[in-house]
């Protein structure tokens, strides 16, 4: 990943400033035409450019979960928090949305009953929403992870924000 030195900015009276040909005072000669002056220094920080593969996780929310979910849930949600695409937060198999087959085989859960219980217990504490339709042609399930808690964009659909509530 790239870093970028981070500038401060230098506050200077450059009303003490005068152009040694003319005499002229620096504030003087640009007042009233529009220009600005500032100055800025390096420091001993930089910022990490961001890369277009990225999720932002609420880390007040993922304290909150520590409380009603065991490590080995946290593990499986942490693997989902990367599948997230669209205006909606769906959980995505590539380019259609996981079947509960495709997702209890990405995370490598061999029982049916484990995997079902760790679904309704996520869509319980309201980490997953479950739709059930004609999607793609055929009755699936699909699901939508509570962008409160983790989301991979910036802008949402109003009404994904309404199914879900923000941890509190």
């Amino acid at each position: 990943m790239e870093t970028k030195n981070v500038k401060r900015s230098i506050e200077i009276d450059f009303s003490e400033y005068y152009n040694a040909g003319t005499g002229e005072n620096l504030i003087e000669k640009i007042s009233g035409q529009g220009i600005t002056l500032s100055l800025k220094e390096n420091t001993d920080l930089v910022t990490i450019k961001q890369p277009e593969n990225f999720s932002f996780i609420n880390l007040d929310t993922l304290v909150k979960l520590y409380e009603v979910l065991s490590n080995v849930e946290l593990g499986y949600l942490f693997k989902l928090i990367p599948l997230t695409k669209t205006e909606y937060n769906i959980i995505f198999n590539h380019t259609i949305p996981h079947s509960n087959y495709t997702l209890q085989d990405y995370l490598k859960i061999k029982s049916n009953k484990t995997f079902h219980e760790l679904i309704k217990k996520l869509v319980k504490e309201g980490i997953l929403y479950q739709m059930k339709g004609n999607i793609s042609g055929a009755i699936r399930v699909i699901y939508i992870m509570n962008p409160f808690l983790s989301n991979r964009r910036r802008t949402f659909n109003k009404d994904v924000t309404n199914i879900f509530k923000n941890f509190k």
